[in-house]
């Protein structure tokens, strides 16, 4: 079962791989031969982003990472991508911007944040035609079934447990009364202390059953996700999965000797092929 951060990892892996064609193509269109100049303006972090010399910037390609994508894309809104995109994208990419850098900060994600996170992706790689949106479809389809699947199934564990404990209650009552009845009518009303004192007993028994916690949440059983034997509501296994490596860290080989594409973003990190969704 993959944990939130490595979902969101995987979908900024693919927005990056998906977005940086579309942010050339416009960026060309509007500035031509001068395009490059236009986005290394946007570039504000001190990284050496292009893989030739100041002589050769015709030539050369753009380093892309996420960061540098997101912020492309909102330097150059008015001039030249509010033609393509519309407002709703523009509060996709603040958004989106925003994940990124608590991503970047190593912080770990909820099932909200996690689909959010792969619904804004999905949204805005089909905004802008990029065929990776199926991926993250995939993807956020995926964390849904799990989600719902796991809560149906805890909605269906307390069920189960609710009607155990009435019928335990149903039980404790008819063998407390059928007690009481037999004690009373062996040994009559001198008896009813006695029968009083069975009463409490079996009221106290049942109290005790009724406030106990679920057996079944707390005893060994298999996790749903990595079939493994867990003794807790939470697996301790699935939680604390090794991640995959940053997703701005990889190198893509040119599709051709006039495609732009990215390579290493950032030397000191490790290099990595961009992730597709299992």
């Amino acid at each position: 079962m993959k944990t939130g951060r490595q979902r969101v990892t995987k979908a900024l892996d693919v927005l990056t791989t998906g977005l940086f064609p579309f942010v050339e193509r416009e960026l060309k269109a509007v500035y031509k031969h001068d395009w490059h100049n236009a986005a290394r303006g946007s570039f504000r972090d001190g990284r050496q982003r292009t893989n030739v010399g100041a002589a050769d910037k015709k030539n050369a390609v753009i380093r892309w990472d996420l960061n540098a994508v997101l912020i492309v894309l909102w330097d150059h809104w008015s001039r030249v991508f509010r033609h393509r995109l519309g407002p709703a994208e523009r509060s996709l990419i603040s958004e989106l911007r925003e994940f990124r850098n608590r991503w970047a900060h190593q912080v770990e994600f909820n099932f909200d944040d996690t689909y959010r996170i792969l619904d804004s992706v999905h949204r805005l790689l089909v905004a802008a035609k990029a065929p990776e949106a199926e991926l993250v479809a995939r993807e956020k389809y995926d964390l849904l079934r799990q989600h719902v699947g796991r809560q149906a199934q805890l909605a269906h564990r307390k069920a189960q447990v609710s009607r155990k404990r009435w019928l335990d209650f149903a039980v404790y009552m008819t063998c407390c009364f059928s007690l009481v009845f037999v004690i009373l009518q062996f040994f009559g009303t001198q008896a009813s202390y006695l029968a009083a004192f069975f009463i409490a007993v079996f009221m106290f028994l049942t109290h005790q059953r009724i406030s106990a916690p679920p057996p079944m949440f707390f005893g060994p059983h298999e996790c749903e996700g990595c079939s493994k034997i867990i003794y807790g509501e939470t697996c301790p296994y699935c939680e604390f999965a090794p991640e995959p490596g940053p997703f701005d860290a990889f190198e893509f080989e040119p599709a051709g000797p006039s495609s732009h594409v990215p390579v290493v973003a950032d030397a000191t990190m490790a290099e990595r092929p961009p992730s597709a969704f299992a």
